[in-house]
């Protein structure tokens, strides 16, 4: 596929944290706290929610696979699933039948992704993945993914962003930002790991967001799965907007 190229080529204990979040999430729907309002269209994007920006391509490392890379590392990629099966070991070893002859480790850019690369190139993904939300044109068109956001407001000064969800990397991080809150890029706020089922459970915290004067319209909460780069939204909030 060739409509990923960039706009420059193409263009506390378990039963009390139980307690606090059926508490949260009561409060939430009651005083209407919870904003879970639709992300933003993805209609006026060139090649759809995942455009990247410029000077970016799809990484293209397998069917579907929609991080941005630079040009070189999307040829660079093309040519380690192309040499991948060569760098396994013929007879299969310690780890099935992707065992990779020494000196190559499995690229993961994905849990599946099994294909025999050098120790950098499974850095790179590394990188490329933890960078997903920076490199798109518009992270806050990205559809809704498998994780929900509420706020609890507090004072006039802001409020706490709380998150549950499904659908992640296992015991994988997965980091939220901000967007649409008159910042260069999206503003990082913190991580949080999926259990081995891949959820968050409980409505964990994620981070108290500070009011920011000047603001017209709520912030859109953008999750990062870094295990496999995916971009998703999980709703909005007006926590930056809560000022006295």
């Amino acid at each position: 596929m060739r409509g990923g190229r960039s706009i420059a080529e193409r263009a506390g204990s378990r039963p009390l944290r139980r307690a606090a979040a059926v508490l949260i999430a009561a409060v939430a729907l009651l005083t209407g706290l919870l904003v879970a309002g639709p992300s933003a269209s993805a209609a006026d994007l060139p090649y759809g929610p995942y455009t990247c920006a410029a000077g970016y391509v799809w990484r293209e490392a397998y069917t579907g696979d929609q991080i941005c890379v630079t040009s070189a590392i999307r040829t660079q990629t093309a040519t380690e699933n192309t040499l991948g099966p060569s760098r396994r070991e013929p007879n299969g070893g310690a780890y099935g039948p992707d065992t990779c002859k020494q000196g190559y480790v499995w690229r993961a850019t994905r849990p599946s992704d099994h294909v025999c690369v050098p120790p950098a190139s499974r850095d790179q993904a590394y990188s490329d993945n933890a960078s997903a939300p920076y490199r798109l044109v518009d992270p806050g068109a990205t559809p809704r993914g498998g994780v929900s956001v509420t706020t609890s407001y507090i004072y006039s000064t802001g409020g706490y962003l709380y998150a549950t969800g499904s659908g992640l990397t296992p015991n994988g991080t997965v980091r939220f930002y901000a967007v649409r809150i008159n910042t260069t890029g999206p503003l990082s706020l913190n991580s949080l790991t999926a259990d081995a089922s891949g959820r968050l459970t409980d409505w964990q915290p994620v981070a108290f967001l500070a009011c920011r004067t000047g603001l017209t319209e709520p912030a859109i909460i953008v999750v990062l799965d870094q295990g496999t780069g995916l971009v998703t939204t999980a709703g909005t909030t007006d926590a930056f907007r809560h000022c006295g």
